[in-house]
């Protein structure tokens, strides 16, 4: 450790003083020695009354440093009232972990000025010290000259001559070329190696060790979800001016704000983030400098690695198990996985399908292998809605991914109906062009929507997507029977019923290995490709007015269960 001026055994100390007594009139403090500890801090902010009541109950948050003892040359005068003591803590630390050599050379890169006019420059200088060499014996420029001639041999001068050189001028010109100093340690110079900034200033840039302040790290949670609430309306708020395919989907102002909260008391704040850089707002833009802070401040961090471990988030299936206890969100982990990662046995689901495990703060559920070992999986049952295609019933694996693996992205719901069924669509359908399908309708048969993509039409089960009933399954293949086209006419979309395309394998042959002439279906073309066709097919006047009067002709469409929320399925 090194030798502090005055022998003192720690590099400085701070007078911390309560502001609220102080501007009272009184003065309330204690010196601290740097470095400390979090515990030690916590007891000295108890002991001069901070976070207790004034005499009109508002407590004493506020705190300044009054003055400071410094045994570091240099140091004093960069110290401000009102420093960060996390900051401090990491200073002295650095110093305090210093050799004895190391430390002579942080004090004469320090006497010489460089990166020393902050506090945040002076902890950037703790791990640069490569960039300075000193050497003790030397405090002149004559000494300098006479070390580069006499002892690094920069000039070969005869011995009679010796008497005959400017040492002195020969020194200073070195010094000149070297950015060189004299200080009371020796003389000291730059290397030419680049200066790092490891510390940005950052609180989170602190390594964990040094940090004093933990114990206020803790925000009441009324104020914590007052926080959220305004981060959430301000996100909605973002989302529905800059993204047309979010607006479409929550066409009520502030709709998905419980939503958003929601995911950010949760912890879930990563897809949030992404979201915002997917729209181009960077470290720089008030939301995510704002998430930012809330992910810090709620104590949600995320954990990066050149080879991350899994972890049950990232390996959500989108389905919850309900047991007794609570619900719980599925993961497709294995025990071992989750034992790996610091989760234990907490109880077992009723069915016995599921095990529950906990870390002492989340639970997760994970399919009991001993119990599914032998029993098939379960297929849910949805319909398929394609562009220009009747819908047909498919039976899927159920979970997040065969979902996405259906619809070709990331993906959204939907719930325009009473019934208990989802619209499951690409999340980013229309912003990606793809081709749009049905329209949705409202009570009077105007479109409100128009979904783009395949789409599924699903069962819910309470929060969770689920199969769709036969009944239900062939009430929404008659309702989607019919695919449609949609042009713009006077300032509004028109749905333009169209044939459904049939899979016609030799016919796709054909069109694809002759020109004009060829066989359909065995009968020789004697025209044109397509001449038939075209004759066949109805004029765009002649297709409005079929739309026109079909729309006529619909009955209104059936009302979306109010305040429904989507199943939190991974990201949605």
């Amino acid at each position: 450790m090194p030798s502090y001026g005055y022998d003192k055994d720690y590099p400085f100390a701070a007078f911390i003083t309560n502001l609220g007594k102080y501007n009272e009139g009184e003065l309330v403090g204690e010196w601290v020695k740097f470095p400390t500890t979090a515990e030690e801090m916590k007891k000295v902010f108890e002991r001069i009354g901070i976070g207790q009541k004034d005499d009109f109950g508002n407590p004493y948050e506020e705190w300044f440093i009054t003055d400071y003892d410094c045994y570091v040359d240099g140091i004093y005068d960069k110290l401000g009232e009102y420093e960060s003591l996390d900051e401090l803590n990491y200073l002295a630390s650095k110093l305090d972990d210093m050799k004895s050599w190391e430390y002579d050379q942080f004090c004469a890169a320090m006497e010489m000025g460089d990166h020393s006019g902050s506090v945040q420059e002076i902890i950037n200088l703790t791990e640069n010290l490569d960039c300075y060499d000193v050497y003790p014996d030397i405090h002149d420029y004559d000494d300098l000259g006479r070390y580069y001639i006499d002892e690094l041999d920069a000039m070969q001068v005869p011995e009679h001559l010796k008497n005959y050189i400017d040492y002195e001028a020969y020194g200073r010109d070195v010094a000149l070329d070297e950015g060189g100093d004299f200080t009371y340690l020796g003389y000291v110079r730059d290397t030419g190696s680049s200066f790092h900034e490891y510390y940005d200033g950052e609180r989170g840039s602190i390594p964990e060790e040094y940090r004093v302040m933990t114990f206020q790290d803790d925000i009441p949670e009324e104020e914590l979800s007052e926080w959220a609430m305004d981060i959430a309306y301000d996100m909605d708020e973002f989302f529905r001016q800059r993204d047309p395919q979010y607006a479409a989907e929550h066409p009520e102002e502030h709709a998905a704000k419980e939503e958003i909260y929601e995911n950010l008391m949760a912890g879930r704040i990563s897809a949030l983030g992404e979201k915002l850089a997917d729209l181009g707002q960077t470290q720089d833009d008030y939301l995510p400098s704002e998430l930012e802070k809330f992910k810090e401040a709620s104590g949600y961090e995320e954990v990066l690695d050149v080879s991350p471990e899994p972890t049950p988030d990232d390996r959500e299936t989108g389905e919850t198990v309900r047991t007794p206890r609570g619900t719980f969100y599925v993961t497709d982990m294995s025990r071992e996985q989750m034992e790996a990662a610091g989760y234990g046995f907490h109880h077992q689901s009723e069915d016995g399908n599921y095990l529950i495990m906990g870390n002492g703060s989340r639970a997760f559920a994970i399919r009991n292998g001993e119990a599914q070992e032998h029993a098939a999986p379960e297929k849910m049952t949805v319909l398929v809605v394609e562009p220009r295609k009747e819908p047909y019933v498919k039976e899927i694996d159920p979970g997040l991914h065969s979902l996405q693996a259906e619809v070709g992205g990331d993906i959204g719901a939907t719930y325009p109906f009473s019934d208990p069924v989802a619209l499951v669509c690409n999340d980013e359908g229309k912003l990606i062009g793809l081709d749009l399908n049905r329209g949705l309708r409202d009570e009077t048969g105007e479109i409100y929507d128009i979904m783009a993509g395949t789409f599924l039409v699903v069962g819910l089960d309470g929060e969770d997507f689920a199969s769709l009933s036969p009944e239900l399954a062939q009430k929404y293949t008659e309702h989607f029977r019919q695919p449609e086209q949609f042009i713009s006419l006077g300032g509004q979309i028109i749905a333009v019923p169209v044939e459904p395309e049939k899979d016609n394998p030799l016919r796709t042959a054909e069109m694809t290995l002759e020109d004009d002439y060829g066989m359909i279906d065995g009968v020789i073309n004697n025209g044109r490709r397509g001449e038939e066709a075209e004759k066949a097919k109805p004029s765009i006047r002649e297709r409005l007015e079929d739309a026109k009067r079909e729309c006529s002709e619909r009955k209104p469409p059936e009302k979306g269960r109010p305040g429904r929320d989507t199943p939190e399925h991974g990201e949605l």
